[in-house]
Order: structure tokens, then sequence, then C-alpha cells
């Protein structure tokens, strides 16, 4: 059950992968999650919750971020739970820069990401980008 999990987990990620992320490939990562997903952009403050909330949040961040990169440090998972320690690099406004994140995903029964949580310092942020860094997700 968990290497399943894990493998969703990856491809996930994957899909934020590219030069630029466009409206075709955002629809193709919300279709990953399942229709009343959470997305905590930021683990402590509220979720983005649904299809639609979510893709409009990926389509902000989307215009502030470009040639978006992952790293894979380490994965694990306990049952539906998927723990993933990463380095995400992306151009934001024009900057490179690289930003250690943890992330906590919950994979349902069909294989779809029901909730993601993102953990990541925001001084690392503020002094990569500058305050009000934008979106750090793996885009």
């Amino acid at each position: 059950m968990g290497i399943e999990h894990e493998e969703a987990v990856r491809s996930f990620l994957l899909a934020f992968e590219g030069e630029n992320l466009d409206s075709t490939q955002i629809e193709r990562i919300v279709s990953r999650m399942a229709p009343a997903a959470r997305y905590h952009l930021f683990a402590w403050e509220e979720p983005f919750v649904g299809h639609d909330e979510i893709r409009d949040e990926l389509l902000r961040q989307a215009a502030m971020t470009s040639d978006g990169r992952f790293e894979l440090v380490n994965i694990a998972s306990a049952g539906q739970i998927v723990f993933v320690e990463r380095i995400d690099s992306t151009n934001v406004n024009g900057k490179r820069a690289d930003f250690h994140v943890v992330g906590v995903f919950e994979v349902d029964a069909a294989g779809k990401i029901a909730s993601w949580r993102d953990y990541l310092d925001s001084r690392e942020i503020t002094v990569k980008v500058g305050a009000g860094g934008g979106g750090t997700g793996p885009a």
C-alpha cells in the first residue's frame, strides 16, 4: 500500500516540473487531486479547498514563478500518509531560488491527493527573494 501512495505523490510532484506552469498543466495537476482536496500552501494557514480554489492558487503562483524543479531528498509513508523532504527550485519574480520543504500528503483509496500540507521556513523565502516572495510550491 505505501509504495503506491509514494508513487502517486512522486507522479503528482513531477507534473509541476517545466519551464512555465500553464493552465493546461495546472488542469492535469488538479485532476490528480480529490474533488474536496485541501492544499495548505503554508501548513499553519487556512487551506485552499476543492479544485476551483486550488486551481486559482496555482494559477496565481504560476504568474510569479517559472522553470520549476524539485529534488526529492527523502520519502516515507505510513498508511495513506506520505512525507516528502524536497528542495524546490524555481525562478520567483525573475530570481532563481531554492527552498527546503517538507510536504505531507494524504492519498485516498482512488490514488488521488486528498490533502497536501507544505512546511517551509518563511525566513528562507525572505532571505532569498524578499518579502512577499510569492508562491513556493513545487512550481
